[in-house]
């Protein structure tokens, strides 16, 4: 189901940081502005959970995902704050348009999210929580 709230959980210090950036940030275009406005619906309608809960199949900053979109399959994507981002290393910023859709949301949830100013789909193939114990490099992703 595209875009279903009742699955939708939270940590709130991710939340609280991510209302902030969106309150701060410009919207420069029709795409940010649509990708805003979703990731703004999911920050609002989320449920909130403690530290110490699991979220081992949700993407949240710092996630690792595998999703698939038109564009094709896009593997080992990391969740990342704004000025951590840098594609080249797969480091994808959590306010771009694909990383606005994807947070909060469980592994095998379709999404609507925009680029270019189109509304496209994307399924969440794969999500892994990194581990300090358990290496990168370890880890299947598919």
């Amino acid at each position: 189901m595209l875009n279903a709230r009742s699955e939708i959980k939270l940590r709130k210090e991710q939340r609280d940081y991510l209302m902030e950036k969106l309150s701060s940030e410009p919207h420069l275009d029709e795409t940010t502005t649509m990708s805003y406005a979703i990731l703004r619906e999911t920050l609002q309608h989320g449920i909130l959970v403690g530290d110490d809960d699991s979220l081992d199949k949700i993407v949240e900053i710092n996630s690792i995902v595998a999703v698939k979109t038109s564009f094709g399959f896009k593997f080992g994507l990391r969740i990342v704050l704004p000025e951590e981002a840098d594609l080249q290393f797969n480091r994808m910023s959590v306010l771009s348009s694909l990383g606005c859709a994807l947070y909060g949301r469980k592994e095998g949830d379709k999404v609507r999210w925009y680029f270019e100013g189109k509304e496209e789909t994307a399924e969440i193939i794969r999500v892994i929580q990194p581990r300090e114990d358990t290496p990168l490099a370890s880890r299947r992703w598919y």
